[in-house]
C-alpha cells in the first residue's frame, strides 16, 4: 500500500501511517496537564545516556562546511559529523523559528496545537498569551520524569508568560532569551562590532539592527523568578557557552538533558572585533559580520565538546545538532543555499532542509552518511526510546526513531508542512508546493534539487495524489491560534510571499 493510499484511508478514520504511540517497555511517562509547574523528577535509573541538542537559529545548509566546504569554516560541527552522523536530508517542521521550535519540543506537527505562526513580535506575544499550549507535553517533562535533570540555555521563543515559562514546561533550569531576538552584545561596547547602527527607542527598526536599549520582553533572563542578566561586554555567544558547560557540572552523576538553543547567527547581525577580524576576504560588512557569528558559535560548540571529553561524558553523551529553518533569505545578499535554492519563509529545499547531525560513541558508529528524509520531529521519540522511556498513548507522536532508522527499520513516511494558505509535502523524490496565491508547483528532487523545473503539468496524476495526501494529513491539524502577518521578498532571482 503507497504512502498516498494509506493518507487516504486515514481521512477516512484511521491511524495516520508514520504517526507513532512509541511504547519502548521502559519506564513510563505520566501524559500532560495543564501545568503552573513542571512535575517532580522520578529517581535517575542508572545507565541513562546524557543528552545534549544543540538548535542554531537562521543557520543555513551551505553555511556548514561539512556540507559547502567553500563559504564558512565549522571544524568543531564538522566534527560532530565525522565522529557521528551526517544527516544530508534532514527537515524541521516549519521555515520559521518558533512553529520549528515548537515541534522539536513536542515530536508532534505544531498545527496539531494551533502553533502554525510565529508567535512574536515580543510585546503582542506578552498580551496575547501566545505561546506552547500548556496541554501539550515537552521533550523536557519527559526527560524529567524519566529522572533526567533538564535545562535550556538560549532561545526559548515558545511564550513569554507564565504558563509557557521553561522551568513550568519541563525544565530545572532556564539562562536566556524567551522572544525572538536580542543584543548579542551592547552595541557601544568596546569590542562590539555591528552590521548597522543600532535603533534608537521608539524608532522603526530593521531586523538587522541591534536594540539601543533592549526592552522587558527582550532580556536576557535566568530563573523562574526570570533574574535578568547583564551581558557587560561580553558577546552573548560566550555567554551561552560559558553557562551550558556549567549547566554539564552542576548535573554532577544524575543524567542531563541540556537544550542549547544558540541564537546565532541570527539577528541583529553583531560579533567581536576578534572573529570579524577572521574573515578579511569578505567584502561584505554584513556577510563578514554573519560568518563571524556562524564561526563563534562553532567555536563555542567545540567548547562544551572539549568539556564532555574532559570530564569523561563524551562517550554516553547524544549529541543531537541542526538548525531551526534555513539561512534569512529575505537580508538581500545574506544567504547561499547551495546546493539547494530558497531560504528561511519559502518552502523550497533552501528553507526546510538543515544542517542536521547526531553523535552517540557508545552506540552509533561515526562516520556515517545517511541519505534518507529524518525530521526534527523525530528527536523526542528517538531521545525517549534511547532512554527508555516511553511516551504518553493519549496523543499521536508524528517522528520516528532515528537510531532504529539508522539500522534499516522505520518505514518509508511523507513529510508535510503549512502555513495556511501555503502548503508543501514531500514523498520519495517528489515535493509538491502550493504558494500564497493558489500557485501550485511539482519538482523531482532528485533531479532537480534546486527546483527549477515545474512538472505540475507532465504529472498531472502524482501531482493529484498529492495534494490529496497533504489533503489527508490537513484533516486531522487544528485551526490557528493567531493570526499571520504578511511578508513579501526577493531571492535568487524568485519573488516570495510568505504568512509568518
Amino acid at each position: 500500500m503507497t504512502i498516498f493510499n494509506r493518507l487516504m484511508l486515514a481521512a477516512a478514520g484511521l491511524v495516520l501511517a508514520g504517526a507513532l504511540h512509541l511504547s519502548p517497555g521502559g519506564a513510563g511517562v505520566p501524559t500532560a496537564q495543564a501545568r503552573g509547574t513542571a512535575a517532580a523528577p522520578a529517581a535517575a535509573p542508572a545507565g541513562k545516556p546524557n543528552v545534549l541538542v544543540i538548535i542554531l537559529d537562521d543557520l543555513g545548509y551551505a553555511d556548514v562546511s561539512a556540507y559547502n566546504k567553500g563559504r564558512i569554516p565549522t571544524p568543531n560541527i564538522d566534527r560532530l559529523a565525522r565522529e557521528g552522523v551526517l544527516f544530508t536530508q534532514g527537515y524541521v517542521s516549519a521555515p520559521i523559528c518558533s512553529p520549528s521550535r515548537a515541534g522539536l519540543m513536542t515530536g508532534r506537527h505544531q498545527q496539531r496545537f494551533g502553533f502554525e505562526y510565529n508567535n512574536g513580535p515580543g510585546a503582542l506575544d506578552r498580551a496575547e498569551h501566545r505561546g506552547l499550549d500548556p496541554r501539550e507535553m515537552t521533550i523536557g517533562d519527559v526527560m524529567r520524569a524519566g529522572g533526567y535533570r533538564t535545562g535550556v540555555i538560549g532561545k526559548w521563543h515558545l511564550g513569554w508568560n507564565d504558563e509557557h515559562y521553561p522551568t513550568n514546561r519541563g525544565f530545572d533550569y532556564f539562562w536566556g532569551l524567551l522572544t525572538g531576538q536580542t543584543n548579542f552584545i551592547r552595541p557601544d561596547a568596546p569590542d562590539a562590532v555591528n552590521a548597522y547602527n543600532p535603533s534608537k527607542p521608539g524608532e522603526s527598526r530593521e531586523l538587522v539592527q541591534p536594540y539601543e536599549v533592549v526592552g522587558a520582553t527582550e532580556q536576557i533572563v535566568t530563573g523562574p523568578d526570570r533574574t535578568p542578566v547583564p551581558l557587560g561586554d561580553r558577546h552573548l555567544t560566550d555567554l551561552i557557552t560559558d553557562e551550558a558547560i556549567r549547566f554539564i557540572d552542576s548535573s554532577g552523576d544524575q543524567p542531563f538533558f541540556l537544550y542549547l538553543a544558540h541564537p546565532a547567527p541570527h539577528t541583529p547581525l553583531q560579533t567581536t572585533r576578534e572573529w570579524y577580524d577572521r574573515f578579511p576576504a569578505i567584502e561584505s560588512r554584513q556577510n563578514r559580520v554573519f560568518a563571524a557569528m556562524v564561526a563563534q558559535a562553532d567555536d563555542g560548540i567545540g567548547r562544551v565538546l572539549a568539556h564532555l571529553e574532559a570530564t569523561g561524558k563524551s562517550r554516553d553523551t547524544i549529541v543531537v545538532l541542526l538548525s531551526d529553518n534555513g539561512c534569512a533569505a529575505y537580508i538581500e545578499g545574506l544567504c547561499s543555499p547551495e546546493p539547494l535554492s530558497g531560504g528561511k519563509l519559502t518552502y523550497l529545499e533552501g528553507g526546510v532542509r538543515v544542517p542536521f547531525m547526531l553523535r552517540w560513541p557508545a552506540q552509533v558508529a561515526g562516520g556515517q552518511v545517511f541519505d534518507q528524509p529524518v525530521s526534527s520531529l523525530d528527536i523526542m521519540p528517538t531521545l525517549a526510546r534511547a532512554a527508555g522511556l516511553s511516551l504518553p498513548s493519549d496523543r499521536v507522536f508524528d517522528g520516528q526513531d532515528i537510531v532504529a532508522r539508522l539500522g534499516g527499520k522505520g518505514e518509508r513516511r511523507a513529510l508535510f508542512w503549512r502555513t495556511q494558505p501555503i502548503a508543501a509535502v514531500r514523498e520519495g523524490d517528489w515535493k509538491f508546493i502550493r504558494d500564497l496565491d493558489g500557485n501550485e508547483y511539482l519538482y523531482n528532487l532528485r533531479k532537480d534539487p534546486r527546483e527549477t523545473v515545474n512538472l505540475l503539468q507532465r504529472h498531472p496524476q502524482r501531482a493529484e495524489a498529492m495534494r490529496a495526501a497533504h489533503a489527508a494529513w490537513a484533516a486531522q491539524m487544528s485551526e490557528p491560534g493567531w493570526k499571520p502577518r504578511r511578508t513579501d521578498f526577493d531571492f535568487g532571482g524568485r519573488h516570495f510571499k510568505f504568512s509568518p
